[in-house]
């Protein structure tokens, strides 16, 4: 349902119609309580949160959803168990409620902005959550911050607008009459189409709730994206000015730290990452070519050869590890590669050493060591 805060039908008085255990030791149950507020999940939204209660009764819902054409709350009995005909007060979760309005109802605003605005994009999917919501994307171009600024600046500008948020129930016939009406027909069941209209920008079918004004949405602020063409994922809040206090800090924060303009960051950052992948090629192929630091023990009748390399890393050391173990393939060969809190390790069997390491580790709690491999090697941590 779409609500103003403080509007009474946020708690009201019904009946339960039945009850279904969900796991009786915890005290879960599913409830059919015709009449509440509760919103049902759909659109991409989470399900409305809230309590039930009576005279020695306290019922938490933690979601809620239609099934078979009934609206299911699913919760936690804290105090006495949920028989049906029992009367109770239903109180939703105002808080939480309206942010999913908020959110579901900006992230309408920003999928309208980025379709008319990009040819061939098309919004799949979207998750709407507290603190950050996403929308999935198919578009064959490349998506990148140019793009998501403007649409996000653009998306701002409709919020301010005070846009009335209309939503009506058509019959499903009508429903598919209505001119630029966007709807996924292939998943819609039901006979009564739910649409959410924002005048002269945006018509579609959706069962989320909604704020009533497009003011009421708060600050949109895209927070990240990721992905490749054709698939992409646009992260946003509508929590834009507290996010804006977050990303200045770390900004200025990492200016500090670089020592350069702001405008300059961007271009540092790219000269490090071609720096970063040059260096790491390099190492690739200097890693076969290192000679390492051997000591040579006796282990139940097997030569044991060991190197202690602090500040190394596994990916620098395991081919010539890997190349010691091939040339001695009657010796075990251990890599340790001591950490602050944990030492890594590696170990390699030769060829000719008849022991099984893929089950060592199981087998000897007493060295408190994790890992995995196979028969002829181990990659993993061990206590200081």
């Amino acid at each position: 349902m779409d609500r103003k805060r403080g509007d009474d039908s946020m708690a009201n008085e019904s009946i339960i119609e039945s009850v279904a255990p969900l796991d009786e030791k915890k005290r879960r149950f599913a409830l059919t309580v015709p009449g509440t507020s509760f919103h049902p999940s759909g659109g991409g939204q989470p399900g409305d949160s809230g309590a039930l209660s009576a005279e020695g009764f306290q019922f938490i819902v933690d979601d809620t959803e239609v099934r078979d054409g009934r609206v299911i709350l699913s919760g936690r009995a804290t105090k006495g168990i949920p028989l049906p005909g029992m009367a109770v007060r239903a109180v939703v979760d105002e808080d939480r409620h309206r942010l999913f309005s908020r959110m579901h109802t900006g992230e309408h605003i920003l999928s309208r902005v980025l379709e008319s605005d990009h040819e061939g994009l098309h919004v799949h999917k979207v998750a709407v959550a507290a603190e950050e919501s996403a929308i999935f994307v198919t578009f064959a171009g490349e998506m990148d911050w140019t793009m998501l600024l403007e649409a996000e600046r653009r998306a701002n500008e409709i919020v301010a607008e005070r846009r009335p948020v209309v939503t009506e129930v058509f019959p499903k016939g009508e429903a598919e009459k209505l001119s630029g009406l966007k709807a996924n027909w292939a998943r819609i069941e039901a006979d009564a189409i739910r649409v959410v209209r924002i005048p002269d920008f945006d018509v579609i079918a959706c069962s989320g709730s909604h704020v009533l004004s497009t003011d009421e949405v708060g600050d949109l602020f895209v927070t990240g994206y990721k992905g490749t063409a054709p698939e992409w994922e646009v992260k946003f809040t509508v929590e834009g000015k507290a996010a804006k206090g977050e990303y200045s800090a770390v900004a200025r924060r990492l200016v500090r730290r670089i020592g350069c303009p702001l405008g300059q960051v961007e271009d540092v950052f790219a000269r490090l990452q071609e720096e970063n992948g040059a260096l790491t090629k390099a190492i690739e192929r200097m890693a076969p070519l290192l000679s390492l630091p051997w000591d040579e023990l006796t282990i139940s009748g097997y030569p044991l050869h060991v190197a202690v390399l602090p500040g190394f890393t596994k990916d620098l050391i395991a081919a010539s590890a890997k190349r010691w173990s091939d040339e001695h393939p009657q010796a075990i060969v251990l890599v340790l590669l001591p950490r602050e809190e944990r030492d890594e390790f590696l170990l390699y069997a030769g060829k000719d050493v008849d022991r099984n390491f893929s089950t060592f580790l199981r087998e000897s709690p007493t060295l408190e060591a994790r890992g995995g491999g196979r028969s002829d090697w181990l990659n993993g941590q061990s206590p200081k």
